[in-house]
């Protein structure tokens, strides 16, 4: 009873049932200096930690895991050392806080607005601990940093409100596709499992219905009808300039291809089957990049270029 009770909160918040109607609920949060537009900023109806991060995640030999070969997984690799981060715990909890050797990171991946993206978490001698806001900006969630309270974008790891704002976290390499993807490519691979301390139903989808549609649960700026809304896009950014690449668009190519930005020649491979992008430099060093509804990503860099595949 209590994980079908946690089910319906979460098919509530994905329906945007309980999204506050106070304009002042910001959670306790200080906007004051708020550096974006505030209409974009809502209440997603979670108190602050109301959907909690995880700080001890528990990880199991990739080769023993029962996990399906289509299912969703977020990778990283640090050090010659691969994790994955299964979708069906990730969408719980939104926010992974881990560590690999001396390597501090968080994890983002939030599901209303697609976001999947990965930044190293240290802070001068310390590490920052991030937890979810229950505040939304542009639908997309917002985190915080637990020292300081400070509101941080998923997308680009930069603080928006608070002691911090205006600090970036550096990024780190994160690439969403499928498990058998991964572990193809990454045999000795460790991924987490659902032994979280939590109880959630792991195996059901709060959010099956709203990537089905073209609805939005909060206010997300001006609408582009290029692409279906909940198209994937990935960014790539360089020296605080982005450049997004709709999969619909990297579809087209049959093969990687390279394409010039900012200084920079990127190596840009796709896989269709799987849905992965992955990005190296021109000395084959991987690039970090994050991936983001197309909705969510025009709302909040409605200027930047997007890559349309030659005709």
């Amino acid at each position: 009873m209590y994980a079908a009770r946690w089910l319906a909160a979460g098919l509530l918040l994905a329906a945007g049932f309980t999204a506050s109607a106070q304009d002042d609920n910001w959670n306790g949060f200080d906007l004051t200096g708020l550096a974006l537009p505030r209409e974009g900023l809502a209440n997603g109806g979670q108190p602050r930690d109301g959907i909690p991060a995880l700080d001890a995640p528990k990880f199991s030999p990739g080769k023993e895991t029962g996990v399906g070969f289509e299912e969703r997984v977020v990778g990283v690799v640090i050090g010659g050392v691969a994790r994955a981060y299964p979708r069906s715990v990730l969408i719980w909890h939104e926010v992974v806080n881990d560590r690999i050797g001396e390597q501090p990171f968080v994890l983002v991946y939030s599901p209303l607005s697609g976001t999947v993206a990965a930044f190293d978490s240290r802070s001068g001698d310390a590490t920052d601990r991030f937890g979810v806001s229950g505040l939304v900006y542009n639908s997309g969630t917002l985190l915080f940093d637990r020292a300081s309270s400070s509101l941080w974008l998923p997308l680009e790891g930069v603080a928006i409100a608070g002691p911090r704002a205006g600090d970036r976290l550096p990024a780190i390499v994160a690439t969403e596709t499928s498990w058998a993807d991964w572990l193809t490519r990454h045999p000795d691979t460790a991924v987490m499992t659902a032994e979280t301390g939590h109880q959630r139903p792991y195996g059901q989808d709060p959010y099956a219905d709203y990537l089905s549609n073209s609805e939005l649960r909060f206010p997300a700026g001006t609408p582009d009808a290029r692409y279906h809304p909940k198209e994937p896009v990935l960014i790539v950014a360089h020296q605080g300039k982005y450049r997004a690449y709709p999969f619909a668009e990297l579809a087209k190519h049959d093969a990687p291809f390279t394409d010039a930005f900012a200084g920079q020649t990127w190596r840009i491979d796709f896989n269709y089957a799987d849905q992965r992008a992955l990005v190296t430099d021109a000395d084959g060093k991987p690039v970090p990049a994050a991936t983001e509804y197309w909705f969510a990503w025009h709302a909040g860099h409605p200027k930047d270029f997007v890559y349309t595949a030659p005709r």
